[in-house]
C-alpha cells in the first residue's frame, strides 16, 4: 500500500482549517449561550460548573485555537518547501509531524464534543429553569 500523497495531506491539512473555523465560531456562540443563560444557575455546583465551562470557553477560543492555528499555518509552509523543490526530498520529518498535528487536532475534536454535550446539559438546566420562572410570572 502506498502511502499518502502529499496533496492529499495538504487537504487534510484545509480541512482542519475549515474545522477550526467552525470551531471559533461555535465557541463565541457557546459563550453568547452561557451570557445569556447563566444568570438562570444559582446552584452551587451548576455555578461552579459554568465558572468551569468559561474558564474552558477563554483557553480554547483564545489560547488553543491560536496555538492550532499557528502549527498548521506553520505545517502548511513545510509542505510548500518540501512541493517547491524540484528533486525528491525526504518527507519523513513532514509526514511525522503531520501525524502528530492528526493525533492533536483528533484530541481535542473529542475533547470539544464533550465540553458541547455537557455544556448543553447544564444550559438546558438554567433554560428550563427560566422557563418556569416566565410560567410562574
Amino acid at each position: 500500500m502506498l502511502p499518502t500523497g502529499l496533496p492529499e495531506l495538504h487537504q487534510q491539512t484545509n480541512e482542519w482549517r475549515s474545522d477550526l473555523g467552525l470551531w471559533k465560531q461555535e465557541l463565541a456562540f457557546f459563550g453568547r449561550l452561557i451570557d445569556q443563560y447563566g444568570k438562570d444557575l444559582c446552584l452551587r455546583d451548576e455555578v461552579r460548573e459554568l465558572n468551569h465551562f468559561r474558564f474552558l470557553l477563554n483557553y480554547y477560543s483564545s489560547d488553543l485555537m491560536n496555538s492550532l492555528a499557528a502549527r498548521i499555518g506553520n505545517h502548511e509552509v513545510h509542505l510548500g518547501l518540501l512541493m517547491k523543490e524540484l528533486e525528491r526530498q525526504d518527507e519523513s520529518g513532514y509526514r511525522t509531524e503531520h501525524n502528530a498535528l492528526a493525533r492533536q487536532v483528533q484530541a481535542f475534536e473529542q475533547e470539544y464534543l464533550c465540553f458541547k454535550n455537557e455544556l448543553y446539559g447544564l444550559l438546558e438546566k438554567a433554560l428550563n429553569r427560566s422557563k418556569t420562572k416566565m410560567e410562574q410570572a
